[in-house]
């Protein structure tokens, strides 16, 4: 189970876009889960998408607990983009501090992935989840390389992440770091988006993208491969 955790913007839908085209495209399934109260970006992008009822945080946290048992009952693998912000798994954190270990045990792998920008505080959740007991053996520390702002040298936006000992203890545990690739140009990105296609539906030139703009998706989806590889195994 991916549990994708990050600030608002900070790649988690765009990486659940990728990941859960490249798993249909290999005939695979998982099921795919909604929980940011307030967007739910995905929805537009696939059909069948998982998602609280109502748009009050409250209720998120339960929802968010059912749906674990689920899978865990069910022995099914899944993506969940928890939303900027998001409570729910704290709270089920704070219930479960075993939580990690129980849902392994279970025969679920929860793999936490935190998506971060180059700012220090985007390693709040990593922080606090990391003190609070949840560490799971498969933790992927994803550097969005789209955060940093055009002209400057991602490794430079980082150095202070990376420096920082919440960080470096992650790593020393067996955190793997990913440096997750940016779409260029950033206008490309957004007409994506804004026409809702699917990376590989743009790839192809659906939505009238010319050459450049489809050789430009191509580009990223190939370096989105060769940034993820050192966890393939863990993907849906």
């Amino acid at each position: 189970m991916w549990l994708l955790i990050g600030p608002n913007y900070s790649g988690k839908t765009t990486f659940a876009r990728w990941a859960a085209e490249r798993m249909l495209a290999a005939k695979r399934s998982a099921l795919l889960a909604a929980l940011d109260p307030l967007n739910r970006t995905l929805t537009d992008f696939f059909e069948g998408v998982e998602q609280p009822a109502s748009a009050d945080p409250s209720l998120t946290p339960g929802w968010l607990r059912a749906l674990v048992e689920h899978l865990m009952r069910e022995r099914l693998p899944a993506i969940a983009d928890m939303g900027g912000g998001d409570t729910s798994l704290a709270r089920l954190i704070a219930d479960l501090p075993a939580l990690a270990q129980t849902m392994e045990e279970a025969g679920i792998a929860p793999v936490a992935s935190y998506f971060l920008g180059p700012r220090v505080d985007d390693l709040s959740s990593l922080a606090t989840f990391e003190a609070s007991g949840f560490r799971p053996r498969s933790t992927v520390l994803i550097l969005n390389t789209a955060r940093v702002d055009a002209g400057l040298d991602p490794g430079e936006a980082f150095a202070a992440i990376q420096r920082h000992s919440v960080f470096r203890a992650a790593v020393s545990r067996g955190a793997i770091m990913v440096e997750m690739p940016r779409l260029d140009p950033p206008e490309l990105a957004l007409e994506v988006e804004r026409k809702r296609l699917g990376f590989g539906a743009a790839r192809d030139g659906e939505g009238g993208l010319g050459p450049l703009d489809r050789a430009g998706v191509r580009a990223w989806m190939d370096r989105m491969e060769r940034a993820f590889a050192p966890v393939d195994s863990w993907l849906p």
